[in-house]
């Protein structure tokens, strides 16, 4: 993924090494009080100071502003993002917030694409800075970001959202949709297809992809659909994702202890598993249907079978309801058939 939160973690690893000489002195004991009498014990740390209010005219909002566009492209936003639907008309863009964030929001057209580009981290936000060494509150902690920034768009447009930190609302643009997010809780409508990247934690919310669904999370991500066309997903780490039917076909792969349910798939159906990962699908049609387990994953079809080819090293376990054509097994499988 292309997203800050991998030059955050960077820094970290840095930020551990230098410091690591100094953090093995700290247990060592210094000698004191020689004269023997009681020693008080030590005055608690006073509590931090509460943050101090916004200043007098430290927030403002944009007034509706509108463009002739037709596609959408958001960059660079720590903050709120709103994308609201209508039939027809130009493209609406509204902001609010901290003045210091809204200075730094730039719109621009380009080509028919509008596009919405917040500032950089400054200074004081890298994760270089050594007041911040490995301490990310700065710049993931929602009270920082004090930013929201609302779009309509006319129905069909093709919105891609890219280096999101924050929380997004997307409704059913019925448009092809790109999410690219550190952090995030999104809930997004009917969209005609999406491709998701999610680098950290959060969840995702999608009511139903006419095509593709192209699905990429790290960390503990959460994820949750209504139908789909196909599905083309890779899960790394513990996130879990509940899919509704699938129309179409399913290619999937697990690197970690995520947890896959799907209602159904109707189409060629690939599931690689590397680690504790389980995925469970109730019903459908896998034509052809191919199982790859390594490690103590396991994976549940409720539906038909054709030509299944399942390969397994590990302890991890298959079970099949029915199958028609030739069961094909290497490795150490423990496929368990009618069950």
């Amino acid at each position: 993924m292309t997203l800050r939160l991998k030059s955050i973690l960077a820094g970290a690893a840095c930020a551990g090494f230098l410091i690591l000489p100094t953090l093995s002195g700290l247990g060592q004991v210094q000698a004191s009080n020689f004269s023997g009498a009681p020693q008080a014990p030590p005055a608690p740390p006073a509590p931090p100071a509460p943050p101090a209010p916004p200043a007098p005219g430290s927030w403002t909002h944009w007034p509706t502003r509108s463009y002739d566009a037709h596609n959408l492209r958001m960059e660079d936003i720590v903050g709120t993002l709103i994308v609201n639907v209508r039939d027809g008309g130009p493209m609406t863009v509204e902001a609010w917030g901290a003045r210091e964030r809204l200075s730094g929001l730039n719109v621009s057209l380009h080509d028919g694409r509008l596009d919405v580009e917040g500032s950089e981290f400054n200074e004081n936000e890298s994760v270089w800075d050594w007041r911040h060494w490995l301490d990310f509150s700065h710049v993931t902690e929602p009270s920082a970001h004090n930013l929201t920034v609302r779009v309509t768009v006319p129905r069909g447009t093709d919105v891609a959202i890219e280096s999101l930190v924050g929380d997004a609302d997307i409704g059913d643009t019925q448009g092809a949709l790109r999410l690219e997010a550190a952090e995030t809780k999104a809930r997004i409508g009917k969209v005609a297809s999406a491709n998701i990247e999610i680098g950290g934690s959060g969840r995702v919310d999608i009511a139903a992809v006419a095509g593709t669904l192209r699905l990429d999370v790290g960390g503990s991500g959460k994820i949750a659909t209504g139908p789909i066309g196909n599905l083309r997903a890779d899960l790394a780490g513990s996130g879990d994702a509940e899919f509704g039917p699938i129309n179409g076909g399913l290619d999937l792969d697990i690197a970690g202890a995520a947890d896959v349910t799907a209602a159904r798939v109707n189409g060629p159906t690939k599931v690689t598993i590397a680690g504790s990962g389980s995925v469970r699908i109730a019903e459908g049609t896998a034509d052809p249907l191919h199982v790859e387990i390594m490690g103590s994953g396991n994976f549940v079809f409720g539906g038909m079978a054709v030509d299944p080819h399942v390969e397994a090293f590990g302890s991890g376990n298959v079970r099949i309801k029915s199958y028609r054509g030739k069961l094909d097994t290497e490795g150490m499988a423990d496929v368990k058939i009618g069950e």
